[in-house]
């Protein structure tokens, strides 16, 4: 029984992640998941209205649209959680907006269809994030975190530039296969009334939309990583602040934040402390309080003991003070 109490006080010692995450991460996240939740629910009572089979394999398509973008939303989240990493706000939220606008507005709304600069905006975002990840990704595969700046800049921006580029030829990969096997448009192999009335050109529109979505990714790549490059031969501290960190304690996780510069990590690792800390001291005295309610028979049985020690004198004086009024009276002779 001894150990359950110093179980719990190590289990909230331990790092809570999820106090380090930011008010406005938290706002999107629920704004914008409240809103897949609520196209989820719009497209089962469509499924269940429309009389078409073209509508509802469109309405279950959204359906699942929406389960994989719920899926997708919370990997942030539950990789926060398993594997107590750091994810800067700036980097989340964009996560989180990304995602979004490809599911939702993109698929579902169907901007894609009625804008092709959209996708390109897209691509080129999200190039620009990937990019930045790779630096993430190298200092998460180091042992040390901070060992990322020994390591030579230009080997960190060659590596996040070819992470980009393996992101990007993977997911061309997915949208190839969910285009062949679920019938769907996400290469842009079919295009709009208005091009399908000209002349298409001999690549095909499929190919052309890949090779741009490629390109504009690879620039956006290009341009994250010569940043990056020169960011980590002159000024590190800037770039540490949009690193995901692996967060072991968090007196370690303290010390490389103040050494990374990210003044808002250190505070933030700092309170989240002394509220682990307030919650072990609270526990402790409820626990006290606890145990001094467990023994309240013994100290009963204790004042009953201390005032049945005590009754005797009284009752022997009682009883001596009666016995000798009874002898009084009956010495008394009878007339």
């Amino acid at each position: 029984m001894e150990r359950e109490p110093k179980e719990e006080n190590e289990n909230k010692k331990a790092v809570h992640v999820d106090k380090l995450t930011g008010m406005a991460t938290r706002v999107v996240y629920w704004i914008f998941q409240i809103l897949i939740f609520g196209t989820m629910i719009a497209s089962v009572v469509q499924l269940c209205v429309v009389d078409s089979l073209i509508k509802r394999s469109t309405q279950l398509n959204h359906i699942v649209l929406c389960a994989v973008a719920l899926l997708l939303y919370n990997i942030p989240t539950v990789a926060q959680r398993r594997f107590k990493l750091y994810v800067p706000s700036a980097l989340h939220i964009f996560i989180l907006i990304f995602i979004f606008a490809h599911f939702i507005l993109g698929e579902i709304v169907g901007v894609y269809t009625t804008s092709a600069v959209f996708d390109k905006i897209l691509h080129a975002t999200s190039g620009l994030a990937i990019a930045a990840s790779g630096f993430s990704v190298v200092n998460l595969l180091n042992s040390n975190s901070n060992s990322t700046f020994k390591l030579n800049p230009f080997f960190v921006a060659f590596f996040s530039f070819c992470f980009a580029l393996a992101i990007a030829l993977l997911w061309e990969i997915f949208e190839f296969a969910a285009d062949s096997l679920f019938g769907m448009n996400m290469q842009r192999w079919d295009p709009p009334k208005d091009l399908a009335q000209a002349i298409p050109p001999k690549q095909g529109y499929g190919l052309i939309d890949t090779m741009g979505d490629v390109i504009v990714s690879t620039v956006a790549a290009l341009v994250v990583c010569v940043a990056g490059y020169v960011i980590l031969k002159r000024k590190q501290e800037l770039l540490n602040r949009f690193l995901i960190r692996k967060i072991s304690d968090y007196d370690t996780a303290i010390a490389e934040a103040e050494e990374a510069g990210d003044r808002k990590l250190a505070d933030a690792l700092r309170k989240a402390k002394a509220d682990a800390l307030s919650q072990i001291e609270t526990s402790e005295t409820h626990e006290r309080l606890l145990a001094e309610e467990d023994s309240p028979d013994q100290s009963v049985d204790n004042t009953a003991l201390d005032s049945q020690a005590d009754l005797p004198e009284e009752v022997s004086e009682t009883a001596e003070a009666e016995a000798a009024t009874d002898t009084s009276e009956q010495s008394e002779p009878i007339e």
